[in-house]
This record gives C-alpha cells, sequence and structure tokens, in this order.
C-alpha cells in the first residue's frame, strides 16, 4: 500500500503541475548520460544493501546515524547531478 501511495501521489503531483509530458533525448550523448547514471544507481543499490525508498522510511523516522548522513548525501548527490546536467545541457 506505500508504494502504491508513493506512485498515485507522485501521479497527483505531476498532473497538478499540467507540466507532464512524455519526451525523448534529442540528442545521442543523453542516452548515454541515462544508461550511465541507471547503471550506477544499481550499483549503489546494490551497495547500500536496498534502495532510497527503504532507507527514508526505516532510518530516518527512527533517528538511525546510517538514514542521516543517508539523507545528507542523496540531497549533496541530487544537487551536484543537477547542476551537472544543467552545464551539460
Amino acid at each position: 500500500m506505500l508504494n502504491i501511495g508513493i506512485l498515485l501521489g507522485a501521479l497527483i503531483g505531476f498532473l497538478a503541475s499540467r507540466e507532464f509530458r512524455i519526451t525523448f533525448p534529442r540528442h545521442r550523448r543523453q542516452y548515454f548520460q541515462v544508461i550511465a547514471g541507471s547503471v550506477l544507481m544499481g550499483y549503489a543499490a546494490a551497495l547500500a544493501s536496498g534502495c532510497t525508498i527503504g532507507a527514508m522510511f526505516s532510518a530516518i523516522p527512527s533517528l538511525g546515524l546510517n538514514g542521516i548522513v543517508f539523507g545528507v548525501t542523496l540531497t549533496m548527490g541530487a544537487f551536484l547531478g543537477v547542476k551537472t546536467v544543467s552545464k551539460l545541457g
């Protein structure tokens, strides 16, 4: 039920923003970036023995140090990823 709620919440957010549309990358380089990012995310999930949803919903609410470190580094990684993609863009 939790996963269904997450998916429905994301769908409602997309529809409410009125910016949802299916697009495909314009350049071949973007396909490489998507594939490389997917491989890195899969490798990181295997190293972490789980996924971001599991880490967020179990460790952070219980104030586990691993959850707090995970949240901080996830935020930093997302920020750096957005900056990198916008510069390559």
